[in-house]
């Protein structure tokens, strides 16, 4: 009942389904069906351009390393990779600097596949097959939690309510990433064959606002084909930061 798209090559013409409506029931079981039929491999999780991986793997694994540098990210206990189908970023990106990652995802087969794509490790934590619009983290657990190429799946209600339970699945000094396709001229886009949204940075900005989060660095993502959406990194924190245990 949502789903991510691992692309940022969105071509249909936009529909007339505002991502504000209040019934997204149908258009979360769209999504669930368009990502339930994708191939389960690097192919279908880039949306059929493949020659996106190698670019995104580097950007992703550069923002992590300024994060870093600049004290954003301290910790680097355990992360959770949302919308995460068969693990390519939980495998290429985040194993290499968490030393637990959990994974969830909507599509039952795809967290399947990703046993056999990531392989034995026991950098893997828990696997949960939920969609986002539902899906409660485990409180205080997560020093990164990495939201890539699915928020469009949300409707604007539901990603800032997702956010905002975020926000209690963050350890102390969390940090929320959010990875995004985003349009241009301030416009919105719905693309019907697949359920989802291309929101402009300002509205993705202003829902994180709602929910709670300040951004703390953010650019862009380089080397992609031509033609394709900008792709944004966008770290955020809680504006009331999640305080450390009592002794």
């Amino acid at each position: 009942m949502r789903r991510r798209t691992e692309s940022g090559s969105c071509s249909e013409a936009p529909g007339a389904i505002n991502s504000d409506i209040e019934n997204p029931h149908k258009v979360y079981e769209k999504a669930e069906t368009f990502w339930s039929r994708c191939t389960q491999d690097e192919d279908g999780m880039l949306g059929g351009i493949p020659s996106l991986h190698g670019p995104d793997v580097v950007g992703s694994t550069n923002f992590l390393k300024i994060l870093k540098k600049n004290l954003i990210v301290t910790r680097f206990d355990n992360a959770l990779d949302c919308g995460a189908g068969i693990g390519r970023v939980t495998k290429h990106v985040l194993m290499n600097s968490f030393d637990s990652v959990d994974m969830v995802d909507l599509v039952d087969e795809l967290v399947a596949t990703s046993a056999d794509y990531i392989g034995t490790d026991d950098g893997i934590g828990e696997k949960f097959v939920e969609g986002l619009q539902t899906f409660e983290p485990p409180c205080r657990k997560y020093d990164v939690i990495w939201i890539q190429w699915v928020s469009g799946q949300l409707t604007d209600q539901d990603l800032t309510s997702f956010l905002q339970r975020c926000i209690k699945g963050l350890a102390p000094n969390g940090t929320i990433v959010i990875k995004e396709s985003v349009s241009a001229g301030g416009k919105t886009l719905y693309h019907d064959s697949d359920g989802c949204w291309t929101r402009p940075e300002s509205l993705l900005l202003e829902i994180a606002q709602n929910a709670g989060l300040h951004v703390v660095h953010k650019t862009v993502q380089t080397g992609f084909p031509k033609g394709l959406f900008a792709v944004k990194m966008i770290a955020l924190k809680p504006v009331h930061p999640v305080e450390e245990d009592d002794d």
